[in-house]
Formats: structure tokens, C-alpha cells, sequence
């Protein structure tokens, strides 16, 4: 018997003190043909399991026909973060050196509740991902439409004396 719906998936084994995220690069040309971002991110959730002390991460993603899809793996440790890339297929997951045109950085903010405004495009696709370093949640944006433009936003809420880390695609012509 087949399985419903065609799935590739990896494992990523995290020692104590390690929390491995996940992402999807979503490519989407029909996007970009109507002024949209070809690029997009999608946090892959993961089945967590307890083998010897350490948690081993199992990511299921669906299948896009049969093109490798492109992930980014965001390792946070007690001090620093460690971006990987690689592609997905049916083969397994391969690390490669990055074809994706990600950048990254922080926000650290001492001095109170801060609002970070970011785009969205029409389908609710975004092409960055802000994460608590801490607990290891994306912050989700409140999304609403803008009055004036009439294009969709999200307000992000940075809390004061929290370390975050955001990812971003940058995809130029």
C-alpha cells in the first residue's frame, strides 16, 4: 500500500545544549512574476525522540515533484548559532554549500518592548524568520493590512533583554 501523501525526510541528532530548526526555501515563479518574493521561508516542525542523552530530530517534508528542495538548519547552542545548508531529495538530505541567498544577523534590545514592522506577500509568505534563541520558537508575527498601501504586514514583538536571531532571503536579479 502507498502512503498518501509523498514525503521525503532527514534526522538531525542534537547533542545537550543544542536545538536544531529547520526550513523550508519555498521557490515560487508565479509569485515573482506578479512583483511578488520568489523566496520564502516555512519552518519544518519536528518529531522529537530521546536516544542515549541526546534528541534526535526527525523532519518530514513533502515532496515538489522531483527537484531537490532546499533547507537551512539553524543550530543554537548556550553561545552562538550555526547556519547549515543543504537539499533534500529522495536520496536523503545532503549538506552543500550554501546556494541560498540568505543572510542573517541579530536583535538585541535593551530598553523596552520593540515593534519590528516586515512584509508579506499576498499568500501570507514571508522571507525571513525571527527566532528566540532562548526557547527556539519563531516569533510569529501579527499580520494585519495596511490602511494606506493595502499591502500585507506583520508586527513582530522583540521583548527587552532577549537575544534573537533573524534569518532572511535575499533574492536579486
Amino acid at each position: 500500500m502507498e502512503p498518501f501523501l509523498d514525503m521525503n525526510k532527514f534526522d538531525v541528532i542534537d547533542m545537550p545544549g543544542m536545538n536544531t530548526i529547520a526550513f523550508l526555501v519555498e521557490k515560487n515563479e508565479q509569485e515573482k512574476s506578479k512583483g511578488s518574493a520568489l523566496l520564502s521561508l516555512q519552518k519544518i516542525e519536528s518529531i522529537d525522540t530521546q536516544d542515549n542523552g541526546r534528541i534526535k530530530k526527525t523532519f518530514n517534508v513533502l515532496k515538489a515533484g522531483e527537484e531537490a528542495q532546499l533547507i537551512v538548519l539553524l543550530t543554537l547552542t548556550n553561545s552562538k548559532a550555526i547556519i547549515s545548508t543543504g537539499e533534500l531529495s529522495d536520496e536523503g538530505f545532503k549538506a552543500t554549500q550554501s546556494n541560498v541567498p540568505l543572510s542573517y544577523g541579530s536583535i538585541f534590545n535593551q530598553t523596552g518592548v520593540e515593534y519590528k514592522e516586515v512584509e508579506y506577500t499576498p499568500n501570507y509568505k514571508r522571507h525571513f524568520s525571527i527566532i528566540d534563541t532562548q526557547t527556539g520558537n519563531e516569533v510569529k508575527p501579527v499580520v494585519y493590512k495596511d490602511e494606506i498601501t493595502g499591502s500585507l504586514k506583520g508586527r513582530c514583538k522583540i521583548l527587552p533583554n532577549k537575544p534573537y536571531i533573524v534569518l532572511e532571503l535575499r533574492y536579486e536579479d
